[in-house]
């Protein structure tokens, strides 16, 4: 069986973007986040954004995935996707 939400990126507890050699102080950053979401029997809502702020919504038919580019500034925040009765799932970073 699949998870109904599933977010490929970013990684949980993780720090963004990656780079190499670390900056010292970031003020900001472009941050790329993915999911998918599988969920049988017709019509479905899904809802996703960072922290307090929705910044997409659409509707699928069992599977759906979407991949977004947002900029964020320094700090933790957290990535979210919302289905309804097929789940929910958030992960946590730092960007910085």
């Amino acid at each position: 069986m699949n998870a109904g939400v599933n977010i490929v990126y970013p990684i949980k507890g993780k720090s963004f973007p990656v780079i190499d050699p670390a900056v010292t102080k970031l003020k900001s950053a472009y941050i790329t986040a993915s999911f998918s979401t599988t969920c049988d029997g017709g019509g479905h809502k899904v809802e996703w954004g960072f922290d307090n702020t929705s910044l997409g919504s659409g509707q699928f038919y069992d599977q759906m995935s979407v991949q977004l580019v947002w900029k964020l500034p320094e700090g933790k925040h957290t990535f979210w996707v919302k289905t309804g009765r097929c789940g929910k799932e958030e992960v946590p970073f730092i960007v910085g």
